[in-house]
């Protein structure tokens, strides 16, 4: 099967994943009964790579499963039976895929989740483009899935300044099951604190540090307006 044009047209202007670990035939079994055949597609080209120095890394979902039960708890739409960790963040947000739901993030620094079908954007868009209709097609929205640039996935510190390289810098780059967490979590101490600068960042392991941020406060679905986030309901 041919790359999806999507996924070859972005991959052609921001390069090919790097660190590729292959995808195994049991794996390509299990996550085609889950995930768009356009996604599988790249993961059987590049397998399970990371993209600008491991500020967003793929992963086989089955590593974060444990991480969504925690966030979902008992939430009537999202389940981690049905939704799926496909990549992350250097800090912390899961990208995530539901045949339900299609692409949608979970920040768990910020406890926020955001879905584009369930809390869409609210643009002021040109009239030529405003009423145009979300595509339905899976292998059409999963291209979201891929990087636009390396800023969508940059973290920032209580003056608005970008973190990711500072980090690299004061605690070293990332092996694959690392991330950067800050010390103290910033659920424990105020979401807008002056904590949230590199010196508060260590370099940790993902999944138990993920965990442990899954489970320090309620995450809320929310919508963006105008660069600013409000809560649509609670998760859980």
């Amino acid at each position: 099967m041919a790359m999806d044009k999507n996924f070859s047209d972005r991959i052609e202007r921001i390069g090919s994943p790097r660190r590729r670990i292959p995808l195994t035939a049991e794996r390509d079994a299990r996550l085609s009964l889950h995930l768009p055949d356009s996604f599988l597609e790249f993961l059987r080209t590049f397998g399970f790579g990371d993209y600008f120095d491991r500020k967003l890394q793929y992963c086989d979902p089955t590593e974060f499963s444990p991480v969504l039960a925690l966030v979902f708890g008992n939430d009537p739409e999202f389940s981690h039976k049905d939704c799926f960790v496909v990549g992350h963040s250097a800090f912390g947000r899961l990208v995530c895929w539901s045949k339900r739901h299609d692409h949608f993030e979970i920040d768990l620094v910020d406890m926020r989740l955001s879905s584009s079908k369930l809390a869409p954007t609210q643009l002021v868009l040109p009239p030529h483009l405003a009423n145009r209709q979300r595509s339905t097609d899976p292998n059409i929205l999963a291209r979201s899935l891929l990087p636009y640039e390396s800023k969508d996935y940059e973290e920032f510190d209580a003056r608005d300044q970008p973190m990711f390289e500072r980090c690299r810098a004061m605690h070293g780059s990332l092996e694959r099951t690392d991330c950067y967490g800050y010390f103290p979590a910033l659920a424990t101490v105020g979401l807008d604190s002056a904590m949230r600068h590199v010196e508060n960042i260590k370099r940790v392991a993902a999944l138990e540090h993920f965990a442990i941020l899954a489970q320090l406060g309620t995450f809320r679905l929310m919508w963006l307006e105008r660069g600013q986030y409000t809560a649509v309901r609670v998760i859980g």
